[in-house]
């Protein structure tokens, strides 16, 4: 009877219905992978690197981010950010891009990396889409701080100089400091683009400077500084009085002087008061003479 049966089971296998006891059938690859292909199935890490390189990718995003932002903020508004100017914007921004370039560099990386056959799409997106802002916000920065050099968000500061008019200016200033008894010199103002006029008046050792926008004044205010107090000290003829110079700034405006006369001014205008950058014109002629 048993020889029957398997009489019958051998028959079966045969005719491929029913595998043999203790066989097993031969493994056949699945349709459109070829032989000498890898299969990667769900939990498997076979595209390590890209991963690593992906999340550092997000990590220096994340960071330029931070750096974009703080680059933005800076550059609108110095004032109350960095008063003192300690921080100079230009060295956020280079770190900014700095990292902008690592995670670019990581992001192509993490691309390079990826097995050829796996089907994860977007590797090192999130990294991708951190440097887009960044560089929105660097961009945005570096605008402001081209346009607007003294930023666009400021302290509210009392500006009542009469910027209308030259003879205005000079009116107001005489009225503080005195007439101006040898009458102004004007300073040429050809290299400055933007610079309306520049007067000195030698007698009572005040200057003042006139610009057509912010943008100007920005620009050339630091320039005008140094040339202005040149200037000064050459007309200067009481040797104590050289080196005590002083900048009121304003909005579309800047006056240079002494301390005494520029303080007096600031009660008359408003505007900031700086102490600014002397030569030493004294050492000088005395060094010639010996």
């Amino acid at each position: 009877m048993a020889d029957d049966f398997d009489h019958l089971e051998d028959d079966y296998e045969q005719a491929g219905r029913v595998p043999a006891r203790g066989r097993t059938r031969p493994a056949t690859a699945s349709p459109g992978i070829r032989p000498h292909e890898t299969i990667y199935r769900v939990g498997e890490r076979a595209d390590t690197g890209s991963r690593v390189c992906s999340a550092l990718a997000l990590l220096t995003g994340l960071g330029s981010i931070a750096l974009g932002g703080a680059s933005a903020a800076h550059e609108l508004a110095p004032a109350y950010l960095d008063p003192n100017g300690t921080v100079p914007g230009r060295f956020i921004a280079i770190a900014c891009a700095t990292l902008i370039g690592v995670t670019l560099i990581l992001v192509i990386a993490a691309k390079a990396s990826r097995p050829r056959n796996t089907s994860r799409r977007g590797t090192g997106a999130t990294g991708l889409v951190a440097m887009f802002l960044a560089v929105l916000l660097l961009a945005l920065g570096v605008v402001v701080g081209i346009l607007f050099p003294a930023g666009l968000i400021r302290p509210a500061m009392r500006d009542e100089a009469p910027v209308g008019s030259e003879d205005g200016m000079r009116y107001s200033i005489e009225r503080v400091t005195g007439t101006c008894e040898g009458g102004w010199t004007d300073v040429d103002v050809h290299a400055y683009p933007g610079v309306q006029v520049v007067a000195v008046c030698p007698t009572t050792r005040v200057a003042y400077a006139l610009f057509e926008s912010d943008t100007a004044a920005g620009l050339y205010r630091t320039p005008l500084e140094t040339k202005v107090v040149e200037l000064l000290d050459e007309h200067a003829d009481d040797t104590q009085a050289q080196g005590d110079w002083c900048m009121l700034t304003g909005g579309r405006w800047v006056a240079f002087g002494g301390k005494d006369a520029m303080t007096l001014l600031e009660q008359e205008w408003g505007g900031k008061l700086d102490t600014v950058g002397t030569t030493d014109t004294t050492g000088a002629q005395q060094g010639q003479q010996e």
